[in-house]
């Protein structure tokens, strides 16, 4: 059973799901995923000193496979010059990360956790929908550009892939919860269509956004306009 309320630093979340949008299998999850975000960003000073260094050198690790994978793509990173930039042995590197595709699944849901956060502490003032939609297509473009663009394919290229995790589903993801608390909100408050459904819809809006990304590679003003057509017709299907 869900728990009633989850604490966040800035409150939203737990607000989001306490209007219909509670799901045991994700709440507390990602209640406690960003608030760790959200107040500590880093090594909980409470861990013992085994588990403290565990997680720094899995950040390390971490870090480096990131550089690597900027570098020559997922598929053609060099294990070697991973452990050899994190100071590791390679056995080490397997420990933490068995698989290519597990360094690309820790990368999402490090960072989407910092996305999640951000959009949350968005949202500590009332937005409507448009200015919604649009912060997280700001939010994930700053993420795409900092992954750099062949690491941006290569994480989004995981998602529809044999190697994708088998229970990997949106309604574990912080972001999507937030959407779709948001498009709820919107259709309570008269200005979406009465059958909406909220987890459908944010579920369409970020697999579409992530399809725009990678087909309108270049930035600048040509990409900028088919995004702002993308929020256009998303709405225009949502609003009456």
């Amino acid at each position: 059973m869900l728990e009633q309320k989850c604490y966040l630093a800035s409150g939203y979340l737990s607000k989001c799901l306490s209007d219909g949008l509670r799901q045991a299998a994700i709440s507390c999850d990602i209640c406690q995923r960003v608030d760790q975000v959200l107040q500590n960003r880093g090594v909980p000073e409470t861990a013992t000193g085994r588990e403290a260094q565990r997680r720094k050198t899995r950040a390390r690790v971490l870090d480096a496979a990131i550089v690597e994978f900027q570098r020559a793509g997922a598929n053609s990173a060099d294990i070697n010059a991973i452990v050899e930039a994190a100071g590791v042995a390679r056995s080490t590197f397997y420990f933490h990360f068995p698989t290519r595709e597990h360094v690309l699944l820790e990368l999402i849901r490090r960072d989407e956790d910092y996305l999640a956060a951000e959009l949350s502490q968005f949202l500590d003032t009332r937005r409507d929908l448009p200015a919604v939609l649009n912060e997280i297509i700001r939010l994930v473009v700053a993420l795409e550009t900092r992954w750099g663009a062949a690491l941006f394919r290569d994480v989004i290229s995981l998602y529809f892939s044999p190697a994708a995790p088998k229970d990997e589903n949106w309604t574990r993801h912080p972001t999507f919860v937030l959407l779709a608390a948001e498009i709820e909100r919107a259709r309570n408050r008269g200005e979406l269509y009465d059958d909406v459904e909220a987890q459908d819809s944010a579920a369409f809006f970020l697999i579409g956004l992530h399809a725009q990304l990678i087909s309108a590679r270049e930035s600048g003003p040509g990409r900028d306009e088919v995004l702002k057509k993308f929020v256009k017709s998303t709405l225009r299907s949502l609003q009456p």
